[in-house]
């Protein structure tokens, strides 16, 4: 459980690459537009899989939908224009 593992699967037309991602058990093809990519050679595929499961690491965290915006805009509302680099100076004394 919550394992990440990546390899490759030899098929009657090639080779697959396969990756585990943490939040699921099942493994997935390594995939371009929903069609599994097949490989000539098993070290091949293994590459692309472990590729694969760094760009989903590594890649853009999705969050809830929520857009940080509106939180912005609400807290701008309350407390003035503080952030974004426009907003008031505050004098720091140092004792």
């Amino acid at each position: 459980m919550n394992e990440v593992n990546a390899r490759a699967r030899q098929t009657p037309i090639g080779w697959v690459g396969e990756l585990r991602k943490v939040h699921r058990a099942d493994y997935e093809l390594v995939a371009e537009n929903g069609i599994p990519i097949t490989f000539a050679t098993e070290h091949e595929a293994e590459i692309a899989a472990w590729r694969a499961l760094r760009s989903h690491l590594q890649g853009q965290i999705v969050g809830s939908g929520d857009k940080a915006a509106a939180g912005l805009t609400e807290a701008e509302a309350k407390f003035g224009k503080l952030l974004r680099g426009g907003g008031k100076t505050v004098a720091v004394e140092r004792r």
